[in-house]
């Protein structure tokens, strides 16, 4: 273990724009590979126009992949499900990491710590692979730089597999999801305040985090959401959160 981190034993991390970016799902490659491969080159600018448009109706692309993913396949393929399920495959290869990323981790998982995805993940989990987010991770080599995968539908071991069902029906926006984080970490002997949650959404990553006592630092480098009195630090690189932590 390394002796940079004096005070710090647990860190949460938020998956959508805080890992990774949205930006390239206005990216026409993928488009464009996805009706190469279907022989359907006719529907890449049709393609490429309604998920502008789908742009422009939520305002951002964020929005778009975390609230009204289904639209995507109701109305940028038009119901079309193997050019949807494509986009599934090809997206996490597309999707970039946040900046410093990659630095963070090899850095935090020598210093003894290996974080963990912390998301709202709105389906069933399933084995690791089958979801967005751990497709994630395995199409940038990381995946074994975090413990646990854990969400509203339960919690994963990222190394094994094995999922636990204690964290079902809990939520990060009403603070139970935390609750039940905080109630594991202390059977270890961490408590609230040696524990670190990064995300960029005041609402469901910062300040239910606060209210339970966690360190809080908000990632404002693909979405900055404005100041938040529950922000104990602000971050717009991984870079600059090895710098925050490497000072506690």
């Amino acid at each position: 273990m390394g002796m940079a981190l004096k005070i710090v034993k647990w860190v949460g991390i938020d998956f959508g724009q805080c890992l990774m970016s949205p930006s390239s799902l206005r990216n026409p490659r993928m488009f464009g590979d996805i009706g190469k491969l279907l022989g359907k080159h006719e529907m890449i600018p049709v393609w490429i126009e309604r998920m502008r448009r789908l742009k422009e109706k939520y305002k951002t692309y964020s929005l778009v992949k975390e609230k009204h993913r289904e639209e995507i396949l109701t109305f940028v393929f038009d119901h079309d499900r193997e050019a949807y399920e494509l986009f599934g495959q090809k997206e996490p290869e597309l999707l970039s990491m946040a900046p410093g990323l990659r630095e963070f981790l090899i850095w935090i998982n020598a210093e003894g710590i290996r974080p963990s995805v912390v998301s709202e993940l709105k389906k069933t989990l399933g084995p690791v692979g089958t979801d967005m987010i751990t497709k994630f991770l395995i199409a940038k080599g990381i995946i074994g730089s975090f413990q646990y995968f854990i969400t509203p539908h339960g919690k994963m071991d990222l190394a094994t597999g094995e999922q636990f069902e204690n964290y079902r029906g809990t939520s990060k926006e009403s603070g139970t999801l935390y609750d039940e984080i905080l109630k594991e970490l202390r059977t270890q002997g961490i408590q609230p305040q040696e524990c670190v949650m990064i995300g960029d959404k005041r609402i469901t990553d910062i300040i239910p985090a606060k209210r339970r006592g966690l360190i809080t630092i908000q990632y404002t480098g693909h979405i900055d959401e404005g100041p938040c009195d529950e922000s104990d630090y602000v971050a717009e690189s991984f870079f600059k959160v090895k710098e925050i932590l490497e000072r506690l």
